[in-house]
């Protein structure tokens, strides 16, 4: 008679859902996400920074689409799920891409301290669902922090981080890279970013992605770093 297996219990699922070296790397990117985003903008208050309207007249000229603010949310969890992905692949990725990612927002944080952006958003009507979405969008998240775009950098770099994985269909790359434009399009088209907030933001990622290539081609020698 064959043997009744074992239940796979909460911990086990855990482990083999989020191994143990990709632990310490994602709460580091959240952490690091958090305190660049919220940090800066605190600074900023402290200081009592002038915030510097980059809006140009091409951008001036573009209109807001509220229907793109579906695909601004969907921004979200294609970080997420793209991270939970690249984290899990092996210790060298995952390593890597924290470092990169870090490093990147840094920058960003560095950035949002020197140049504090901000813009003029439209007022809506909020007659439709669509607009709805918009206004919730513009109640939570306040128009600072603007340049460069993080929204566009991340997404970007999943884009990035995708193609280089092996084992991802060719489909799923194509889509995550229709999906990243679209993404920064959303950005424009819901008043959240101007046009140098998306190219700054762009131009981040690529460094971050040639970076974590480099290091990845030097063989990681700095293995000690998030040791399990």
């Amino acid at each position: 008679m064959e043997k009744q297996r074992k239940p796979e219990s909460f911990r086990e699922f855990i482990s083999r859902l989020i191994p143990s070296y990709a632990v310490l790397p994602l709460i580091i990117l959240i952490v690091s996400n958090i305190a660049v985003y919220y940090g800066t903008r605190l600074l900023n208050d402290i200081l009592n920074r002038p915030y510097i309207d980059m809006t140009s007249k091409l951008d001036m000229r573009i209109p807001v689409i509220p229907g793109f603010s579906i695909v601004y949310v969907l921004a979200f969890p294609f970080w997420y799920i793209t991270y939970f992905m690249i984290l899990r692949s092996n210790p060298e990725k995952c390593r890597a891409t924290v470092i990169v990612n870090v490093a990147a927002k840094l920058l960003c944080g560095v950035i949002f301290v020197l140049l504090p952006a901000t813009n003029v958003r439209p007022v809506l009507t909020e007659t439709n669902m669509f607009e709805k979405l918009l206004g919730i969008i513009y109640t939570m998240d306040a128009p600072d922090n603007l340049f460069p775009s993080i929204h566009c950098l991340e997404s970007w770099l999943c884009f990035l981080f995708i193609s280089d994985e092996s084992d991802v269909h060719n489909g799923i790359k194509l889509a995550s890279m229709y999906l990243a434009i679209f993404i920064c399009l959303s950005t424009l088209f819901t008043k959240q970013h101007v046009m140098i907030d998306v190219f700054s933001g762009v131009i981040i990622a690529i460094g971050a992605y040639l970076a974590r290539r480099r290091l990845l081609h030097m063989g990681f020698r700095f293995k000690p770093v998030f040791r399990s």
